[in-house]
Formats: C-alpha cells, sequence, structure tokens
C-alpha cells in the first residue's frame, strides 16, 4: 500500500537549487545524486513514489558542509 507523501509544492528542480547554492564539494554532490539514484531505484522495487524519495535522497546532505556534526 503506498502513502500519499507531500513535498509542499516542492520538486526536484527545486531540491537540486538548495544544492546548488549549499554544496560546493563536488564529490559530495556526486554522492548526493549517488543517493537519488538509488533511492528512486528502491521506491520502484518497493512500489512508492519515485520522484519524493528520490527528491528527498538528493537532499539528503544539502547541509553537511555547514553542519558536519550534531552540535
Amino acid at each position: 500500500m503506498q502513502l500519499q507523501h507531500s513535498l509542499n509544492g516542492k520538486t526536484r528542480e527545486d531540491a537540486w537549487l538548495l544544492v546548488e547554492r549549499n554544496v560546493r564539494s563536488e564529490g559530495l554532490r556526486k554522492h548526493m545524486l549517488a543517493v537519488e539514484a538509488a533511492m528512486r531505484a528502491y521506491a520502484r522495487l518497493y512500489g512508492e513514489d519515485e520522484d519524493y524519495w528520490g527528491t528527498l535522497g538528493l537532499i539528503h546532505d544539502w547541509d553537511w558542509e555547514v553542519h558536519p556534526t550534531a552540535e
């Protein structure tokens, strides 16, 4: 059973703009894109919303360079 998820009107393009504004490291950007691809694949496998889960995967580390630890 697929749950309804919301990105509050935000899109993958909005998420990428967040990455462009906040992530300078090319390696970190590649990592975020790889996580997006994996999340989309798992969503497809489990019958979930690929755009929702892929977008969340893309932005999961958007603030890492600013706040690399919980402190």
